[in-house]
């Protein structure tokens, strides 16, 4: 038996209850994109608007909405959810900001930072001049050249996400990712910023093993089903 929802605050409510205070469930709504919510007495899903009818499912028995055109499941891992196929996997994390007094260069020449995006990172998420971006943050090499960059972005649900983090290949496995990771979540906090997310895909290990040096945790796992 399902309970069900239009109120986002109830939303978040039910998603705390099931998923605990820190969660992934918050970051991807907000009161004017909620479309529904659902809860049974282990799981959680909802539904929101926008260029695809998008829903999360967490737990083992989500209410699965005949509406979605696009749905990131957690914990379960079929062929098909409704008619939708499975295309890949992604992982969200997060932290609790903290003074720790990592350090990170604020950058303000775009133009050094769009160099790297299009010869490292040409698909990127973000790019400079956005409207969600709230600062860019950089790390430099021991020859003082930038080499691992990343933005700090405000969500439509008021939640903050670290995206774009790009590391030159010649700069890789030397610990800068994690020191950028570090960085950002830092200064964020000295912007009165509480917590900090990020999705990573499955299969970029290096990349994960670099956000839980820097003190992230793994907040889910998702696949994602698309309609064909």
């Amino acid at each position: 038996m399902f309970e069900e929802t239009h109120d986002a605050v109830v939303a978040w409510g039910w998603a705390a209850e099931i998923l605990g205070e820190f969660n992934s469930a918050r970051y991807y709504f907000a009161p004017e994109t909620l479309l529904s919510a659902y809860k049974s007495d282990n799981s959680f899903s909802f539904t929101v608007k926008g260029e695809h009818y998008y829903g999360h499912t967490y737990g083992p028995t989500p209410y699965l909405d005949p509406r979605w055109t696009k749905v990131a499941v957690e914990g379960m891992k079929p062929d098909a959810v409704l008619n939708l196929k499975r295309r890949y996997g992604f992982e969200f994390w997060g932290i609790r900001t903290a003074a720790t007094g990592a350090p990170l260069e604020i950058l303000t020449d775009m133009h050094e930072v769009s160099a790297i995006l299009d010869e490292h990172a040409p698909e990127s998420s973000v790019r400079p001049g956005g409207s969600e971006e709230i600062f860019w943050g950089g790390v430099r090499n021991a020859q003082g050249e930038l080499a691992s960059i990343a933005v700090l972005v405000k969500w439509q649900s008021g939640m903050h996400v670290m995206a774009s983090v790009v590391t030159r290949r010649e700069d890789r496995g030397q610990g800068l990712a994690t020191k950028l990771s570090a960085g950002i979540a830092a200064y964020a906090h000295s912007l009165g910023i509480d917590e900090v997310g990020l999705g990573v895909r499955d299969i970029n290990y290096a990349a994960q093993k670099a956000y839980a040096k820097a003190g992230y945790s793994r907040l889910g796992a998702f696949t994602n089903y698309f309609l064909e």
